[in-house]
Order: structure tokens, then C-alpha cells, then sequence
């Protein structure tokens, strides 16, 4: 067959692309996405997010009364998760692993990895592995004091968040997209692979380059999305990243950073680290009460001597949340073939270490999973009673629900009855 006039052969054209380096390039920058040629089937989530917060709750001031159904009382720490009711998912009688133990070290070491041991590595860094992808891993205070990660590598070494929001934004939209496709480049290797797929007959080589070109068309839509934010909106600078009062604006900074980077296909797995346990994090913001009326707590210190100060500390941490479910709700889903927000079509597992800081309780977690509406056969709206099940369970269930074959130490512990 004569081939076209102004076509290419096929190894010709590869040539072409892998002498601009562009392609590659940002098939690396997408962690090679298979999902974003073939999206995943609708029953699947689209992306995780992992969200810590430190020290527990406390628990009265936490747990709904019921144990299951819908939430009808809302407690003073989950107050303003109402307002997004109806993506939300609560968990009353969840145990981290069997629910003994002591001591906050122990414990974070096993809320991603489902055992004391972390040596097979943390639920964040499996499911962005197996779908190919690079972990979004930034934190608000984390990092300062070495030993404190909760996200941890196959081997069992720490992956340290990232404090710097700043350094981040770099990272993600200004060092890496500084190497852009040329437009007009990009648009000619377009035009040159559509041609040459007129000619092919063989099903097989025609879905391969199917999808080449349907990576292609990717690329250019997240080289005009990737363009980060307006950093001017935020007053930040380095030398602020591990100040107390400038907790707030880096938590705001960070989940900007994710949705955006979210959004526009850099990754589907995040982990969000809001300090670290045992967390020296001193909240003194807005209508948040002091201790004797003289000086605001520590995280850590709030939850073993006062419950009505760590309720206030958790229901502001809730309340900063709510900008990251606000922004995923307003942004429609990117990836093909999916319908509603990325809030629909993402689920945000926020966990701690402990149930309860006074008692180092490990049973009645405070978790709860945000989003998702819009997975099949995932119901939100509700507070699902665990029965005493081990938090590893949920686990499992959150790597089944992104499509991911579960693996390390929580392989094993099987389905949470009722997640979906």
C-alpha cells in the first residue's frame, strides 16, 4: 500500500517524538498513566488522598450517638464536616490493627502499613506504585524532627514529607513544566500519527496507536492545565514553614498545591501529613481556647489534660478541611469517561494515630472518608458500624477501590464488611 503524502513510517515517527524528548518527558511526568488512555472502570475511584491529623480526639466530642445510618447529631470536633453530609463516610468501632497497644511511635507506624512492622511498606506508596504514578507527599510541620512519617517505602524506610509549600509548587509547576512541548511540535506529531493510523488494517497495531495518539492529546491538555496558581495570594515565605502561626497558610498552600496537581493528572495518590504525633503544634488561631486563659496548647498536651481544648483543636483542623473538599467539588472531573466532580470520584481517608490521647486507647478510631459519591456501589451519607475490625481491613478496601490488588502486611486482612 503507497503511503500517504507527508506520512511517516512508524519507527520513523517514534524517532521524531523521542528526538524532541517531549513525550517522554512527560510520559514520565504522568508516571507513564495507563489510566489516563484507558480510564478506570466506573466502580473504581479515580485518585486517594491520605489526610493525618496528630494525637487522636476527643471522643465524646467526635463519635455521633449512632452507630450506623445517617448522622442526625453532630458532635462540637465533626461539626463542619455537615456541610458536606452527603460525602461522607464515618466510622464507629474501627480498632487500629486489634485495637492494644501503646505509645503514638507504634501506632503511626502502623496506620498505612497494617502492622507494627512497617518493612513492607505504607497503603500511599503500594497504590501509587502499582498504577505507575509518583506519591504526591507534602506536609504542614511534619518533617522537622526525623522518626515521625507515617508513609513508608517497601523496606521499611521512612518517605518524608515535603513542609515547603513553596518548594513543592516548584517542583510540580514550575521546574518540571519549564520543559513544555513546543505547540506547534505537538501538533505535528498529532497530524503525522493520525495518518499513519489511516493505514494500518491489523486491529492490534491500529489500538496501540490509538492510544499513542490518545496520549498525545493528554499532554496537550495538561500542558494548558498545569500552570499552578497565583502564588501572590498567599503571604508566604521559607522561613515561616515550621512557625505554629503559620500553620493555617501552609495547610491552605498544600492543598492547593494537590488539587491542582490532582487536577491536571501529575498523580491520583496524595498523602497530607498536618504535623506529626506526639505533635508540638501550639493552635492559636481565631476562637480556639487557652489553657488557664494564658497560652495555647500543644496538640500532644491538649490531648492528655484537656478534652474540651483538643475537641476545639480537631474541630478547627476539620474546619481548615473543608477547603480541600470545597475545591475538589468544584472542579469537574478531568479524567475521560467519568461524570461529576473530583470530589465524586475521589476518596479522602483522614485518620490519626489514636483514638484518645488521655488513654492511648487504640479502639473506636476517629476516621471517617470523605468523597466518593459518585463510585458505584460506595454509599456516603452515612456512619458505618465496624463491629471491632481491624483498621487494616479498611485498608485492604481502599486499595481494592482504586483498582489495586492489595499487598504488604494488610494483603491479608480481607474486606471491611459494609465499606462497599
Amino acid at each position: 500500500m503507497e503511503k500517504p503524502k507527508g506520512s511517516l513510517h512508524r519507527r520513523s515517527l517514534f524517532a521524531m517524538m523521542g528526538a524532541y524528548g517531549s513525550y517522554l518527558t512527560f510520559q514520565k511526568l504522568l508516571g507513564s498513566n495507563a489510566a489516563w488512555a484507558a480510564p478506570a472502570p466506573a466502580a473504581k475511584a479515580a485518585r486517594l488522598i491520605i489526610v493525618y491529623h496528630p494525637d487522636g480526639a476527643f471522643l465524646d466530642q467526635w463519635h455521633p450517638p449512632q452507630k450506623s445510618g445517617s448522622v442526625e447529631v453532630w458532635p462540637e470536633s465533626i461539626a463542619p464536616l455537615a456541610l458536606y453530609r452527603n460525602q461522607l463516610l464515618l466510622f464507629r468501632n474501627l480498632s487500629l490493627l486489634d485495637g492494644v497497644g501503646d505509645g503514638h511511635d507504634e501506632a503511626a507506624r502502623c496506620l498505612l502499613t497494617g502492622s507494627k512492622d512497617p518493612g513492607l511498606g505504607s497503603l500511599d506508596l503500594h497504590v501509587a506504585d502499582s498504577l505507575r504514578q509518583t506519591l504526591l507527599h507534602v506536609g504542614v510541620l511534619a518533617s522537622k524532627s526525623q522518626g515521625h512519617s507515617i508513609s513508608f517505602t517497601p523496606g521499611g524506610a521512612e518517605k518524608i514529607a515535603d513542609d515547603s509549600p513553596l518548594a513543592v509548587y516548584k517542583r510540580l509547576f514550575a521546574e518540571q513544566l519549564t520543559t513544555t512541548i513546543d505547540a506547534e511540535v505537538l501538533q505535528n506529531v498529532q497530524q503525522e500519527l493520525q495518518i499513519f493510523l489511516n493505514t494500518v488494517d491489523t486491529p492490534r497495531e491500529r489500538n496501540k496507536l490509538e492510544q499513542h495518539l490518545k496520549q498525545l492529546r493528554i499532554l496537550a491538555e495538561v500542558k494548558n492545565q498545569c500552570t499552578g496558581y497565583d502564588l501572590s495570594a498567599f503571604p508566604y515565605q521559607d522561613s515561616l514553614k515550621w512557625e505554629d502561626k503559620a500553620a493555617p497558610l501552609v495547610l491552605q498552600m498544600q492543598i492547593t498545591n494537590l488539587v491542582q496537581a490532582l487536577g491536571c493528572g501529575l498523580s491520583r495518590v496524595a498523602t497530607l501529613q498536618l504535623s506529626r504525633h506526639t505533635s508540638p503544634l501550639k493552635m492559636d488561631y481565631d476562637w480556639l481556647a487557652r489553657w488557664g486563659g494564658q497560652y495555647p496548647m500543644e496538640s500532644h498536651q491538649a490531648s492528655h489534660n484537656s478534652g474540651e481544648i483538643h475537641a476545639q483543636q480537631k474541630k478547627w483542623i476539620n474546619q481548615q478541611l473543608t477547603l480541600l473538599y470545597r475545591l475538589l467539588d468544584e472542579r469537574p472531573e478531568p479524567l475521560p469517561g467519568r461524570s461529576g466532580s473530583m470530589l465524586d470520584n475521589s476518596l479522602i481517608c483522614v485518620v490519626t494515630e489514636i483514638a484518645q490521647g488521655a488513654s492511648h486507647t487504640r479502639k473506636d478510631m476517629p476516621f471517617y472518608v470523605m468523597g466518593g459519591a459518585g463510585i458505584s456501589g460506595y454509599e456516603t451519607g452515612r456512619v458505618l458500624d465496624c463491629e471491632g475490625a481491624s483498621h487494616a481491613q479498611l485498608l485492604w478496601s481502599l486499595s481494592q477501590a482504586m483498582g489495586v490488588p492489595p499487598q504488604g502486611s494488610y494483603a491479608a486482612a480481607g474486606a471491611l464488611k459494609g465499606f462497599i
